[in-house]
């Protein structure tokens, strides 16, 4: 008799951790909407202050301190919606502004196309990239090379049979 049966499949690692986290970002995101809308204010001041203080920072800061301490990487959806430089919640319209950008000759070029998510707190814009099509990885560039000239030797293979007969 084995220890542990073939049929069952095997749990998350660090469950508790990943529950914790999903609970941070919900907790911190819900009371981030409920709070006034961040002003505008001169990001110049010589003695620039955060203006939302309280717990949705405290959470943000708290999910982003739980994931790096147990090396879980957060999701793209997670990631995008923190500030990196004040770990404020970013909601559009009330934390952070959205907008998107195309900076190539008149806009002309749909794969130039940048989101851009400015938070109202620090003042940082974070930048990311939405029409270019992601490169593929170099390791599946040189197996669908490989493919590509595999294929390309059997219809010349054939090529020539067909020719001799």
């Amino acid at each position: 008799m084995a220890k542990g049966s073939a049929g069952q499949a095997k749990s998350v690692p660090n469950k508790h951790l990943h529950a914790r986290i999903a609970y941070l970002h919900q907790a911190a995101t819900h009371l981030a909407l409920h709070r006034p809308p961040i002003t505008h204010t001169d990001p110049s001041d010589a003695d620039l202050k955060l203006q939302q203080h309280g717990l949705p920072l405290l959470l943000a800061a708290q999910l982003k301190a739980v994931s790096q301490k147990a090396q879980i990487r957060l999701s793209h959806d997670m990631k995008r919606s923190i500030c990196k430089v004040c770990s404020t919640p970013l909601m559009p319209g009330t934390t952070s502004e959205t907008r998107m950008e195309n900076l190539s000759r008149a806009g002309k070029k749909p794969c130039a196309d940048v989101l851009v998510i400015h938070c109202r707190n620090c003042h940082t814009k974070k930048r990311f990239p939405m029409g270019a099509q992601r490169q593929k990885k170099k390791a599946e560039r040189k197996a669908a090379a490989a493919a590509a000239a595999a294929a390309g030797m059997a219809t010349h293979d054939n090529e020539v049979e067909m020719k001799n007969v």
